[in-house]
């Protein structure tokens, strides 16, 4: 018999095979107390409390959601709550028993009935969830080439993926075993498959099981873990894959989409775990309300808008000049929160088209994440980054306060601290602006500060791998060169939080773990892709004009104190006012209108700290030569 498909009919048929067990087995519990299967010593006992059973029965289903629970899909959270109603009937039954004797209902029946039931019911769905299971493999056509896999990690990660991966009715893989360095696993059969060996015998595992492919099942181990087991599993010349990550997991990715191990899984600092407080608190502070983001198709931008859709908000306003990048997040969101999601195609630049977006919209919080990113171009042009970074920040800041938002977040960069170039000293002046107008008004409004993403448009991960595809040179400024890496949605998601909790004028400073050496990145990106050490070659090429050679997160003089959120500080800058802050700003844009290069880097020098290299000249007037490929800084964008 097939399971019927409308949800109605499956839960009327769920329905009464529950109704039939609990009868069933109470009848069963009164045979064995009685040691009779004929109806004579217990028949007037049974009929008089089959009816109250069958009622409490259903009634402890409902309460505890038993019956919005899918018995196909039938797993170990199911079991439990089943086990909590039958539990919590059975005492009621007891209760009931001991107050009111006249039911004469044997204690020993109530015990049996509720084992009985429990028993039962746990048989039932299981077997609708093995003979669905066993339904969906049989109809899907079997695929030529279906690879055999060998699972490294057989602990609780290694179980689930093994399972989804065998459950999944169009999975491409066959799992035949596990490898596990822990003795007491040797042998055992986890999810229906044998620990086979230890990671270093691979190679000769697989030649006996006939296995083509590795599969790193270890989601929620730290990187480091992570890259010694690739790096053990590297000499049996086995292409490897992993199921998700954590983080990825988290976004809604399944245990069964197994993928290419990318350079994310093995670098950069270990992903904070979801606080359900500060979750709480940030859905409370953006659900139902009007939002815009600037730069929204940006790297950052684009995934604000992705997590900030997700969490239903009353209009999500997508600002953003690109419009390729705005058609391709508008579609993005649309298929989240339909026509709540709202292009608008704009410079942030242009203040009277801001004013009319704003005037129109009324957005409640804005999400600053618009800017120019890239260390090297605006080197070469100072007064477009002044007039993108700091005017079109101070544009958007204006708007905001004028129409009343009540939260404003801008996203910036560790490369506004003690900056060297252009970039981050427009960064640090937006810093700035949102500083000092956080003292008057009554917009709550705070920075972000942050080092680099993995993955951004533009970044080092994407240079590093057109060479690598080209077969080298992979070209590394400096061998002891350092950056800050976070994953894009991590910093996003801690980017929503600070921002809930900002009540004005704060910097936020997100945990960014120990820098990686970029030349370790490069190297590791080498070795994913298939070749060896010295197969391509790494070539040093020399820091560019205003590149550090270590980044940092702080100014000097700043402190830097717990906020009290997992993953997110303080800093406690010193105090900036309006009106100290923008006549300076005014120059700087006067001198970025009348392009003066010169003007812009002394007055970027006077107001933050910015220290110019000496190697960094003024772009000739002439088209200026294309620069060498090398690999970019991963700033925020």
């Amino acid at each position: 018999m097939r399971w019927p498909q409308s949800p109605a009919r499956r839960r009327v048929v769920r329905d009464a095979i529950d109704v039939s067990i609990t009868a069933a087995m109470l009848a069963a519990a009164y045979m064995v107390r009685f040691e009779s299967i004929t109806d004579a010593p217990w028949r007037e006992g049974f009929w008089r409390v089959v009816a109250p059973v069958v009622v409490l029965r259903g009634a402890m289903a409902y309460a505890l959601g038993l019956h919005r629970t899918s018995w196909r899909l039938f797993g170990v959270r199911e079991a439990e709550r089943l086990a909590l109603a039958v539990g919590l009937g059975s005492a009621i039954m007891v209760v009931a028993r001991l107050v009111v004797p006249a039911l004469g209902v044997p204690l020993g029946v109530i015990g049996l009935e509720g084992l009985f039931t429990l028993c039962a019911s746990w048989v039932v769905r299981v077997l609708v969830r093995a003979a669905d299971e066993s339904h969906a493999r049989a109809s899907t056509p079997q695929r030529v080439g279906r690879k055999r896999v060998l699972l490294v990690g057989a602990d609780r990660d290694g179980q689930l993926a093994a399972e989804a991966l065998r459950s999944s009715p169009r999975a491409e893989l066959e799992p035949v075993g596990f490898l596990d360095d822990a003795p007491a696993r040797r042998g055992l059969r986890i999810a229906g498959l044998p620990v086979l060996g230890a990671i270093d015998d691979a190679a000769a595992i697989a030649a006996q099981q006939g296995a083509e492919l590795l599969v790193l099942t270890m989601p929620s181990a730290s990187r480091a873990e992570r890259r010694a087991v690739v790096e053990r599993c590297r000499p049996s010349g086995l292409p490897l894959r992993t199921v998700p990550a954590y983080w990825e997991l988290l976004s809604g990715e399944t245990a069964s989409h197994v993928r290419s191990i990318r350079i994310e899984d093995l670098l950069g600092r270990e992903v904070v775990g979801h606080d359900a407080r500060q979750q709480a608190q940030a859905s409370g502070a953006y659900r139902g309300r009007r939002i815009l983001v600037t730069g929204a198709g940006g790297s950052i931008g684009s995934e604000l808008c992705r997590q900030l859709a997700a969490l239903d908000p009353a209009a999500l306003v997508l600002l953003e000049y690109s419009e390729n990048n705005l058609f391709d997040i508008e579609n993005e969101c649309r298929a989240i929160i339909g026509a709540r999601a709202i292009p608008a195609l704009a410079d942030i630049r242009d203040g009277a088209a801001v004013a009319r977006l704003f005037e129109r919209h009324r957005p409640e919080v804005v999400f600053h994440a618009a800017a120019y990113k890239h260390v090297p171009m605006m080197e070469l042009h100072p007064c477009d980054a002044v007039d993108n970074n700091v005017r079109g920040t101070r544009t958007i800041v204006e708007a905001a306060q004028a129409h009343g938002a009540e939260r404003f977040v801008m996203v910036s960069t560790d490369k506004a601290v003690n900056p060297t170039n252009v970039m981050g000293a427009t960064k640090r002046a937006g810093e700035m602006i949102v500083q000092s107008r956080a003292r008057s008004g009554s917009t709550k409004m705070c920075c972000v500060r942050f080092g680099n993403v993995l993955g951004s448009r533009g970044s080092v991960l994407h240079t590093f791998q057109k060479q690598i595809e080209r077969g080298g040179p992979v070209t590394v400024t400096h061998p002891d060169i350092t950056r800050y890496f976070m994953t894009i949605p991590e910093a996003v998601r801690l980017v929503l939080q600070a921002g809930a909790a900002g009540s004005g004028g704060e910097v936020f400073l997100l945990d960014m773990g120990e820098p990686v050496r970029i030349a370790d990145m490069a190297k590791q990106m080498i070795r994913l892709a298939g070749h060896e050490d010295g197969e391509i070659a790494l070539e040093y090429v020399g820091l560019r004009p205003g590149e550090k050679l270590y980044e940092e997160l702080v100014h000097h003089g700043e402190d830097v104190v717990p906020s009290g959120m997992d993953g997110i500080n303080v800093v406690r800058p010193a105090g900036l006012d309006a009106p100290t802050i923008l006549p300076w700003v005014a120059r700087l844009e006067a001198a970025a209108a009348s392009h003066d290069g010169r003007g812009v880097r002394r007055l970027l020098a006077l107001g933050t700290g910015y220290r110019p290299d000496a190697a960094v000249a003024e772009p000739a007037s002439e088209p200026m030569p294309a620069l060498p490929e090398v690999a970019a800084n991963a700033a925020v964008g």
